[in-house]
């Protein structure tokens, strides 16, 4: 029974610091949650359609009564929603089961995230999605946001490690670990970060099926990277934990080459880690899937307002000022 007429909710973009493609595997990753939110609104319509509208121009229509598969002649809006129509589907199932009702949902997306920038776009959509949608039956728990969210969003990414589900419902500084250990990081200091969206448009499913190759191809190569990356990560947490930015600049800068390695950055990209480096900042690397997308840039208070008019002066790339560690899923 539905015992709301209208909810909310919101959810944030995310940055890896540390442990890309190697979460996946099992290696442990570091990622926060960041001040750029996607929020959704859901209400109840009198119809069988499942209706979802974005900001950005997308808009798609499904039926409430059944779950219908993804389909090859789908409009981009219907193919790039359908994740969000399925969670929507299995809340609906879930809840109205053994009730005479057929009802539908709209549902209205904003964002200020840029999609496609390695910032987690669609496990955020997914969260917020799951909450509000949720939020007209119960008072959903973070716990089941995000294990419904993760559903939706392995249909996007098939592989997902579930990092960036996580740290969207619970927020902050994570240390992350695939189905063994997701631990909060609380950082002696505020850590002061650009975000530099590349504007390079990416696949992450290309991306991550290219280190599954490697993987596969190289596995000794390959385990010897995994190796490198736990070991960045360990350190990691110390430096965090001491507050020790220069330490923790260095090894975002490992971390970096580790993943020019591994063959998912590109000269576009380490041409602009290098000159953010030579410019000031602590350290700079991919956040992401790579291949485009954005990098994420550690930066010296007082170096901050020259190095973004900086990036600026030569490049076309939008700069993101944020702090780390912002909340999680809200509900309203």
């Amino acid at each position: 029974m539905i015992c709301r007429n209208f909810a909310r909710a919101s959810a944030p973009a995310k940055v890896i610091l540390f442990g890309e493609h190697f979460v996946v595997y099992g290696g442990p990753a570091i990622l926060g949650s960041i001040d750029k939110r996607i929020r959704v609104s859901a209400r109840p319509i009198a119809s069988t359609k499942i209706r979802i509208n974005s900001d950005i121009g997308y808009f798609a229509s499904y039926p409430s009564d059944r779950l219908i598969e993804s389909r090859p002649h789908f409009t981009e809006g219907e193919r790039i929603l359908y994740p969000l129509y399925a969670a929507t589907h299995k809340v609906l199932k879930d809840h109205l089961m053994g009730t005479a009702k057929s009802i539908g949902v709209e549902i209205q997306l904003s964002t200020d995230i840029p999609l496609g920038a390695g910032l987690g776009s669609s496990a955020a959509s997914c969260v917020a999605t799951v909450a509000a949608v949720g939020s007209l039956f119960l008072r959903p728990d973070k716990d089941w946001v995000y294990s419904m969210a993760l559903r939706a969003e392995k249909i996007i990414h098939e592989n997902s490690s579930g990092a960036d589900c996580y740290v969207s419902s619970f927020g902050g500084l994570i240390y992350f670990v695939k189905n063994i250990m997701n631990k909060k990081i609380r950082p002696k200091k505020a850590l002061s970060l650009i975000v530099v969206n590349t504007g390079i448009k990416h696949s992450t499913k290309t991306l991550v099926t290219l280190v599954k190759n490697y993987r596969h191809e190289n596995m000794s190569l390959y385990n010897d990277f995994a190796n490198r990356a736990t070991r960045i990560c360990e350190q990691a947490v110390l430096a965090i934990n001491v507050g020790d930015q220069i330490k923790l600049g260095q090894l975002m800068n490992e971390n970096h080459t580790l993943l020019n390695e591994l063959g998912v950055s590109n000269e576009i990209i380490n041409d602009l880690v290098g000159f953010c480096l030579d410019k000031g900042a602590s350290g700079a690397k991919i956040t992401g899937a790579g291949g485009g997308g954005s990098i994420v840039v550690l930066i010296p208070n007082e170096y901050e307002t020259s190095i973004i008019s900086e990036i600026s002066k030569k490049y076309s790339h939008q700069c993101i000022s944020t702090k780390i560690g912002s909340s999680g899923l809200l509900t309203y």
